[in-house]
């Protein structure tokens, strides 16, 4: 019986060491800001597309997501250590479902970016996000209004998931 239970005990702390030493962490929460950032400006971002107030969207995700995480203080350009920077690439809308008359039913709203980390001292470039891209469906709707609505949703929840991605590239240096 004895065997047995330091058998056991001698599996355990195996398992505990392959565990805590195969280098997994959870996203986000590991890795700290480039160049020890204490602070960050969030500009406004440069929109390419012809979709009214994507930047400003963006600006706020972005904005709401560093501020929620609390590790870097959002400040004025002035005042920043670093700044983020960037263009909105593209927005395309797709249709994906179709009804018996051939009306699109469902769509899928995919906008891309691309940001720069840019110290603001040096001018150096501590991190850069070339074609970020994200997409959301949303449902079709005979009313014009209710879909832009909808459609207004779907970009809101891409700016939002969007922001919380790229504070954990920027973080883990992605």
């Amino acid at each position: 019986m004895r065997i047995k239970s330091v058998l056991f005990q001698f599996t355990i702390l195996i398992l505990l060491f392959m565990v805590l030493g195969c280098g997994y962490k959870v996203m986000g929460r590991g890795g700290q800001f480039p160049e020890g950032i204490t602070s960050l400006a969030i500009g406004p971002l440069e929109n390419k597309t012809k979709e009214a107030n994507l930047g400003a969207i963006f600006v706020s995700a972005l904005r709401r997501e560093f501020i929620f995480r609390r590790e870097v203080e959002i400040v004025s350009e002035k005042k920043a250590d670093a700044s983020l920077q960037g263009t909105i690439t593209s927005l395309t809308v797709r249709s994906l479902a179709y009804d018996e008359e051939a009306r699109a039913t469902e769509y899928r709203v995919t906008i891309a970016l691309d940001l720069l980390l840019v110290s603001q001292g040096s001018n150096e470039i501590l991190w850069r996000g070339d074609g970020i891209t994200g997409s959301e469906e949303y449902i079709a709707d005979t009313n014009v209004i209710v879909e832009e609505g909808r459609k207004n949703s779907a970009i809101r929840k891409i700016a939002d998931d969007l922001a919380e991605e790229i504070y954990i590239k920027i973080k883990e240096r992605f």
